[in-house]
């Protein structure tokens, strides 16, 4: 009750006609709820957002929720942990939710495992800038896929730096690096989706056919190149279709400038996670909505998909050697 009162005199202090009705704090993280009153709006509150995070003396900005159900507007705070949540720790045969192809990504703000089922956001975006955690998330979901899933796994590289401690490594993993072998790749996995409907209308059962994940790295390098258009084409026709045909695709970028996502992008990829990115407005180009740009890095994470708005968790870590050294150890290579 002591920092609801601390936190309503600050309220007055910068003449923001609302009240402070919860507080509750988990592990690093805490939130305020507040009711607004008279002609109150949220963006009082968004305006206001640096100056309260000054007077809690917090190490960033907070995340503003609008809650309509319990009529409060909740401002979320997290301090950086002092403990690293490591991925492979948290691998385990216990509580696995149903699905095709799951991938345990880290923990929410309530300490609650993340999971995310490739198969019903069937096309992913992953957004943020350096140290941000983008990378690490990216060796998370190959990490999930070779724990949990019976899957194909193909990987672009266009620096090739992120992906090529996997070469050669994993029966059911390949690694491509240049613009031609994308473009190669892109246009055989269109191919193999077409064999699949032409199966299916001939009454072959979906369940027969294996799943694929495409994942690309640095997507935004791979546009830079594409001068005819070719590889943007490919993309698009694949992602367009390929969902029924069980092939699913992840496109990472440091740079998510509205010419690299596009509309046409973002339309066919319902599913997006962002960690910290340099402004509010490459935050709207990933989750339509500002709040990225307040992250604190290091796999802070927002994740927006067909079952989250805007939930905030902190992305489990791994790296390339430990995968390789984990899955070795356990003959999964």
């Amino acid at each position: 009750m002591e920092l609801i009162n601390e936190f309503n005199k600050i309220l007055g202090a910068f003449k923001i006609d609302a009240q402070c009705v919860n507080h509750q704090q988990i592990n690093n993280y805490f939130y305020y709820d507040l009711k607004l009153k008279n002609k109150t709006k949220v963006k009082d509150i968004e305006r206001y957002g640096d100056e309260l995070s000054l007077a809690l003396k917090t190490p960033c900005r907070p995340s503003i929720k609008v809650l309509h159900q319990q009529g409060v507007v909740r401002l979320e705070f997290v301090s950086p942990s002092s403990t690293r949540l490591n991925l492979l720790d948290l691998f385990t045969n216990k509580g696995v939710p149903n699905g095709q192809i799951n991938c345990l990504l880290g923990q929410n703000v309530d300490g609650k495992k993340v999971w995310m089922d490739l198969a019903q956001n069937p096309h992913l975006i992953v957004a943020g800038t350096t140290g941000s955690g983008k990378s690490t998330l990216i060796h998370n979901v190959i990490a999930n896929i070779i724990n949990y899933n019976d899957v194909d796994l193909f990987l672009v590289d266009p620096k090739n730096i992120e992906f090529s401690a996997y070469e050669n490594k994993f029966s059911n993993l390949e690694v491509v690096n240049s613009y031609s072998e994308t473009l190669n790749m892109f246009n055989a996995l269109i191919e193999t989706m077409e064999f699949r409907y032409e199966r299916l209308r001939a009454g072959t059962a979906i369940s027969s056919f294996k799943s694929i994940v495409v994942i690309v790295d640095e997507f935004a390098d791979l546009i830079m190149q594409d001068s005819t258009g070719s590889l943007y084409a490919s993309l698009l026709r694949l992602a367009q279709k390929c969902r029924a045909a069980k092939i699913h695709i992840i496109l990472a970028t440091q740079r998510p400038s509205v010419n690299i996502i596009n509309g046409t992008i973002k339309a066919n990829f319902p599913a997006r996670i962002s960690c910290r990115v340099a402004s509010h407005i490459d935050s709207k180009v990933i989750l339509d909505s500002s709040g990225a740009e307040n992250l604190l890095g290091n796999g802070d994470a927002m994740i927006r998909d067909n079952f989250r708005q805007m939930e905030r968790f902190q992305i489990a870590y791994t790296n390339p050697t430990e995968i390789c050294k984990f899955f070795g150890a356990h003959g999964n290579i």
